[in-house]
């Protein structure tokens, strides 16, 4: 009986032996190839994330870069927040990427929150602004003029994001014009171009807060309201800024080099907005752009 016992307790032994040592060299070569795979992809192997607002020219180069991106062999990643925690998120490191800073008004406050924890990779538009915008059938020329029409405008200016920096702005101009018992309607960008369409649609008076460059200006036939005091734009035309978490151009030179050479024109931006609102969805309308301006996006990622 003992040495029965002492033969199936060598046996066990055995087996255990044999256990331990398969799982030692299964966790030895899931390392290798672990190692392996993250070497062969380098920079490529990793999801970019790029934070973008429900703003059209953001939509519009949040989708063309994650397309060209993907042309290129990375992984990209497009999450819509508004604009507080994309700041902070890029800030954190949680999010890689976000190419719509407005700078030196509209982003100002969350760029001297944030600044030192990102990176400011290049401009690729120097001539934006900010404004209150009418259609041009209204004869209201002035902000100052709008008290004249409070009626009409039932008192309301339609705005859109409670945290967007043009918000912001506005909440300043409205009592620096004497506004005071108007009321800022805090809505979304989505919800602002509805309104606005059922006004223009129905020819009437209607004030928005608005942007440029953006598609409506033209297809509504909109203007800005004079601002003598310069409340909107109190630092002149805005620059749009790419901008991403530190450390991001030393993981992703090839990107950060790429996103530094970036400039698009008034036109080819207004045509890239224009494809993605009439397509089915984001992916398709920046693919027909791409297919139609090779000569252009070539040179920003050769």
């Amino acid at each position: 009986m003992k040495q029965t016992r002492n033969f199936f307790i060598t046996i066990i032994a055995i087996l255990v032996m044999m256990f331990v040592t398969a799982c030692g060299s299964n966790s030895v070569t899931s390392g290798k190839e672990t190692n392996t795979v993250q070497k062969e992809g380098g920079e490529k192997g990793k999801e970019i994330t790029i934070g973008y607002i429900p703003w059209d020219e953001d939509v519009a180069v949040t989708f063309l870069w994650k397309a060209l991106l993907e042309e290129k062999g990375y992984k990209v990643k497009a999450i819509q927040a508004d604009v507080a925690p994309i700041f902070s998120g890029v800030a954190q490191g949680n999010i890689d990427l976000f190419l719509d800073v407005w700078m030196p008004s509209t982003h100002a406050s969350y760029m001297d929150k944030f600044g030192d924890d990102l990176e400011i990779l290049g401009t690729w538009y120097d001539q934006a602004d900010n404004g209150l915008a009418v259609p041009d059938y209204m004869d209201v020329q002035s902000i100052e003029d709008l008290k004249n029409h409070k009626d009409k405008l039932k008192g309301k200016i339609i705005g859109i994001e409670p945290g967007a920096g043009l918000m912001r702005l506005s909440r300043e101009a409205i009592p620096g014009y004497g506004l005071n018992d108007w009321t800022l309607v805090e809505s979304s960008t989505p919800a602002m171009l509805a309104e606005l369409d059922k006004a223009v649609s129905n020819k009437e008076s209607i004030v928005v807060t608005l942007w440029r460059p953006h598609w409506a200006f033209e297809k509504y036939n909109l203007r800005y309201l004079e601002d003598p005091k310069k409340l909107m734009n109190p630092n002149g035309a805005e620059e749009l800024q790419a901008i991403s978490r530190k450390e991001f151009s030393t993981d992703y030179p090839e990107v950060a080099k790429w996103l530094g050479k970036f400039k698009i024109s008034s036109d080819q931006l207004a045509k890239l907005e224009s494809e993605i609102n009439n397509a089915k969805n984001e992916a398709e309308g920046v693919k027909k752009w791409i297919s139609e301006n090779s000569s252009v996006t070539k040179v920003w990622v050769e």
